[in-house]
């Protein structure tokens, strides 16, 4: 079994990948204070002033397909801090300029492209690294630091908010010490240099990093890269993101169509949703080890039962533990298919690959609202109603489909290091 990757060799390494994860959810910081940007813009589009929080989700799109190919070229380094200095611009610049609603869009759409930077970097960091279950546990624990930093610094925005939304910006200024923490502790070093790829590597993991270590030679056959499995590991990711915005875009739909509560109560509910990424991503290979093949199965399993609480009862508390099992399925699925995916592409792609994957789990949380509207036209049906069923009939699909084709078994027998 490998042994724990927080040792003293690592402590550098793993204070820059944390400092990344962190930054990486900067790019709907300013979410707490929508409404009171509102207020200020009376004039103002709802849904512009809204796209305040969103549109860096678009940018990033852009940036994590950008940098996938950069980063043939950039060290981990030079890409770090291109994204704190993209982040900590356009979040910093509202505190001077703040007239308008367009001022405010401009600069989310650069502080989402930083962000977008470190979709690409941060797991490929990662699998410079690390290998095996290290890499599959560190891939957790970076979903935990990224979805439960996430929650603090909203709590955090949201207190500085109530002073006044402008103040909800000077959390940026994170990304400034994000910048030299960047500096001093992530390597300088090339993600596609195979010469490189493990002379310096802090962990080495008995037999992961000697079958990794002979790369080319006896484990060609297993490290080549399949197109097919990476578009489906891609695929997998996609849905998992275009069922978990069901809950984003519905609940509080759902909340306010049954009495539940008010707009405070759905953002308590998501708190549940984002909270279970926390749990998932530091008990990843405890699963794993447990539901073994499958594990991918399961994930869409949870999905679709978290649906069918909600469908079946209308009860605040319930609403909760669905939002957590729509999360936790969810959390599973992201936090296994890069890990999967390190092991499919070359090292060299690998960059790009996930560069690919972060914009197709991005698509799939802005086509969720469209194709499920347009669905519910379609069939002439309550748009909550068919969005909630259509979450279950797909989940249950994709685990099917998973299950009965075994992708996951015959993809780690073929690629994975044992």
């Amino acid at each position: 079994m490998a042994g724990s990757i927080f040792t003293k060799r690592n402590a550098g390494l793993l204070a820059g990948v944390f400092t990344l994860a962190m930054l990486s959810r900067f790019d709907s910081i300013i979410s707490p204070s929508i409404a009171s940007i509102q207020a200020s813009f009376p004039n103002a589009e709802p849904s512009t002033v809204e796209s305040i929080a969103t549109v860096g989700a678009t940018a990033a799109v852009v940036s994590a397909l950008l940098f996938g190919k950069l980063m043939e070229w950039l060290t981990f380094k030079a890409a770090g801090m291109i994204s704190c200095a993209f982040i900590a611009f356009g979040g910093l610049m509202p505190l001077a300029f703040h007239s308008s609603v367009g001022q405010l869009l401009l600069f989310a759409v650069i502080a989402g492209f930083g962000a977008g930077i470190l979709t690409t970097v941060l797991p490929s960091l990662t699998a410079r690294f690390f290998h095996g279950s290290q890499l599959s546990g560190l891939m957790g624990k970076v979903l935990a630091m990224q979805d439960g930093s996430s929650m603090v610094v909203l709590a955090v925005g949201g207190l500085l908010a109530a002073g006044g939304w402008i103040r909800n910006y000077w959390l940026y200024g994170l990304a400034l010490l994000g910048l030299v923490l960047v500096a001093v502790f992530v390597p300088g070093v090339n993600a596609a240099d195979p010469e490189q790829v493990f002379t310096d590597q802090p962990v080495k993991a008995g037999a992961d990093a000697v079958a990794a270590s002979d790369g080319d030679q006896a484990g060609a056959g297993r490290r080549k890269q399949s197109v097919p499995a990476l578009a489906v590991c891609i695929l997998i990711g996609f849905l998992s993101i275009f069922l978990v915005a069901v809950l984003y875009n519905k609940l509080s739909v759902y909340i306010a169509q049954y009495h539940l509560g008010g707009a405070d109560a759905s953002g308590f509910a998501l708190m549940f949703n984002t909270g279970s990424s926390v749990v998932i991503g530091l008990s990843i290979n405890r699963l794993r080890h447990f539901l073994r093949d499958y594990t991918l199965p399961f994930a869409f399993v949870l999905m679709a039962v978290g649906a069918l609480v909600l469908l079946a009862t209308h009860a605040f508390p319930l609403a909760c533990l669905a939002a957590f099992l729509v999360g936790s399925g969810s959390a599973v699925i992201m936090a296994s298919c890069p890990f999967l995916l390190s092991n499919l592409a070359e090292r060299r792609r690998y960059p790009l690959v996930m560069g690919v994957f972060s914009a197709m789990t991005s698509l799939g949380f802005t086509a969720s609202t469209w194709v499920f509207k347009l669905a519910a036209d379609f069939l002439g049906g309550d748009p909550l109603q068919v969005s909630l069923w259509g979450m279950v009939l797909i989940a249950l699909v994709a685990a099917g489909a998973l299950a009965l084709g075994r992708f996951q078994p015959r993809i780690e027998a073929r690629y994975i290091p044992r």
